[in-house]
């Protein structure tokens, strides 16, 4: 698995994502078959390895029977279907699940198999043996087309609510002969999570899996991904919109949930300097000269903004996702969880006290964006603090 920031493909971001390629920004590129037909998830897959990306298809079985017509071009759909009837999916079935899985990943060109798997929940046995039986499948495949087996790790809201749930549930998952791990945490819904516990049970989450010596590809980051190499994850999902900034079912729940939406809603500019979004035009000009020039933090694509004209929300996305892809890849270079991890919570310090700085002059930024900046770092103290020993082990296997 490439260490950086790796493209979580959604809601109309396949050319966005070649563009960020172009540029130089991000290391792979996760297609979802959800937002595309198979067809065109061939021929942008053709395009990503051409631009120097990895490839992996994420199947998306996080809730099985969801389906909905751009699934449906992939015939591994028609055995969708839930919990319990999948757990009795006879031989035959499970041999053409492994054809139809061993196909999509060939012709795709991807670089690993993830192992399609339903959302973790606590106490449900039957999801545990579901899961296993399904990786299993995947790893016959991958074994076949010669490349790694990634196992995914979807932690559901029932296991997250206490560190007891979600260890029986990592101590089942782990046990998988995987070569890596595709893991993602289901939050409360908020635009981006504020719990201190909820994301220091995602960093302690994610550094059990570290801590196996295998590859973390920690999927629906977003933001908060500016913690996970702090708790040693080699890859990064991020994507332009905030649907894909953390892991929800509910476009697995409705065909016809979307991502879009907003409307006429202004364009938000992500800044580094305040780890958030501060919306433009109406805040940006509030800022004086000074804090102005900490808060834009530049990219290719928003020269418009920096010089005051007009800028489109779309372009917006395009600068998130680059400032993201910059910042992570410069991370990746320190392949060290600890000094990542103090890395980012120096950052999210550097963060409050702008943010504190801007209150001081008399604007409250929209979209509560300074909310969750201190609970992260305090987060990412509370894990470093608490597993020494871990980070410890983890520079035993550099």
């Amino acid at each position: 698995m490439r260490r950086g920031a790796w493209h979580q493909c959604g809601d109309r971001s396949q050319l966005l994502v070649a563009e960020q390629l172009e540029q130089g920004a991000g290391v792979g590129v996760i297609l979802s078959p959800r937002d595309l037909a198979r067809p065109k998830a061939l021929e942008y897959a053709a395009r990503y390895r051409a631009l120097g990306a990895e490839t992996l298809l994420d199947h998306q079985f996080y809730v099985p029977d969801f389906t909905n017509p751009k699934l449906n071009t992939y015939a591994i759909s028609a055995l969708r279907a839930g919990i319990s009837t999948l757990n009795r999916v006879s031989d035959a079935d499970l041999v053409e699940f492994e054809n139809q899985l061993r196909i999509d990943n060939q012709e795709l060109g991807a670089t690993a198999v993830l192992a399609p798997a339903v959302v973790y929940e606590a106490g449900r046995m039957d999801i545990m043996q579901l899961n296993s039986r399904l990786f299993g499948a995947a790893k016959r495949v991958a074994d076949q087309l010669r490349v790694p087996t990634y196992a995914t790790i979807v932690l559901g809201r029932s296991v997250t609510a206490s560190d007891v749930t979600m260890a029986s549930v990592l101590s089942n998952a782990t046990a998988l002969n995987s070569d890596g791990w595709y893991f993602a945490f289901e939050f409360e819904e908020e635009r981006l999570p504020s719990s201190r516990d909820s994301v220091q049970r995602c960093c302690s989450a994610g550094l059990t899996l570290a801590c196996t010596g295998k590859p973390v590809l920690h999927a629906y980051a977003g933001p908060l991904g500016l913690l996970s190499f702090g708790f040693g994850a080699t890859g990064i999902g991020l994507g332009h919109n905030q649907k894909l900034w953390r892991f929800t079912r509910d476009h697995w729940q409705s065909p016809a949930g979307g991502q879009g939406g907003g409307g006429d809603a202004p364009p938000r500019f992500f800044s580094s300097a305040l780890w958030g979004t501060i919306i433009y035009p109406d805040e940006t000009v509030q800022l004086d000269a000074q804090l102005r020039a900490q808060v834009l933090t530049p990219s290719p694509f928003c020269t418009a903004a920096l010089t005051g004209r007009a800028w489109p929300r779309w372009d917006s996305g395009k600068h998130l996702v680059n400032v993201l892809a910059s910042t992570f890849a410069q991370m990746a270079a320190v392949q060290n969880p600890r000094a990542n991890a103090q890395a980012a919570i120096d950052r999210l310090s550097g963060a409050v006290t702008i943010h504190a700085r801007i209150e001081q002059a008399g604007l409250f930024l929209a979209d509560s964006t300074n909310v969750y900046q201190d609970n992260w770092r305090l987060a990412m103290q509370d894990v470093l603090n608490g597993r020494s020993g871990d980070y410890d082990y983890l520079d035993l296997l550099r």
